[in-house]
């Protein structure tokens, strides 16, 4: 039984670290979301590893957005215009290119 949970644990770990990776190269690329990989990770760490997942709640950058979620499942507003912004900013740029 403790060789299944270990596997089980290793396994939770490995998909958060897979989504992290992802999630961390969705900041670079517009059409990639970042949050709902981040989630992802978070549910994944807290499944396989309350240490990981102690230090992504504490991460200076991610850490509150995730605690926002976990505790009241909502994304605060100003992330909210910013990520709209962005997005209407990405747009423009990209009709401006006429692609």
């Amino acid at each position: 039984m403790l060789a299944r949970s270990k596997i089980q644990s290793l396994v939770w770990v490995g998909i958060g670290t897979i989504s992290l990776v992802t999630g961390i190269v969705g900041i670079f690329l517009p059409l990639l979301p970042t949050t709902p990989f981040l989630l992802l990770t978070a549910f994944c760490y807290a499944r396989g590893s309350p240490h990981l997942h102690a230090r992504l709640l504490a991460h200076p950058r991610f850490g509150k957005p995730i605690l926002d979620w976990e505790k009241g499942r909502v994304i605060r507003i100003q992330v909210k215009w910013l990520v709209t912004l962005m997005m209407v900013g990405f747009g423009t740029r990209c009709l401006q290119m006429q692609l």
